[in-house]
């Protein structure tokens, strides 16, 4: 990908391009520029890769959405094959097709369901639980307000904004 921003050498060499974790600090600092050029090339260099994330993020939905419509077309193509099939067996030196029988359960109304399920001896046994997951947002606005949590505390962070 062709860079938005030229970012000069001398800051590149000093830092490693697949990680971005600066190589040598001092030789860094050390550089014959004068500060602000040398702060805008990282700045440069920073909006250049934020760029070509989204770009990398737009593929990637592109990517996606082809990948639904491959396998939409591809679900459409077994339903016609197996009506044209009609129960028989196709078997040739490059394919194979048979239709297989299998049953799956239809939900048609969860809360009844969930309601019986609920009212059994062992309502365990036909569900299944995910771990808890922590809420930060709402444990952060809360802690803003005065409430502790043991095992958590507020951090201040700094962050750089490049736009």
């Amino acid at each position: 990908m062709r860079a938005l921003y030229e970012i000069d050498q001398d800051i590149l060499d000093c830092v490693d391009l697949e990680t971005g974790e600066i190589l040598d600090t001092e030789k860094l600092d050390a550089l014959q520029m004068e500060r602000e050029r040398k702060l805008e090339g990282v700045a440069l260099w920073i909006k250049d890769m934020k760029a070509e994330a989204a770009a990398v993020k737009e593929e990637a939905d592109k990517l996606t959405a082809r990948k639904k419509a491959l396998e939409n077309k591809m679900d459409g193509l077994k339903t016609w094959l197996l009506m044209a099939l009609d129960g028989e067996k196709l078997n040739t030196p490059r394919c194979k097709v048979y239709q297989t029988h299998s049953q799956r359960v239809s939900v048609t109304d969860e809360g009844k369901l969930f309601e019986y399920i609920y009212s059994t001896t062992a309502p365990g046994m036909f569900l299944r639980y995910k771990d808890p997951e922590l809420n930060k947002d709402e444990i952060k606005k809360a802690m803003k307000d005065g409430q502790e949590f043991p095992g958590a505390v507020l951090e201040e962070t700094e962050s750089v904004v490049i736009k």
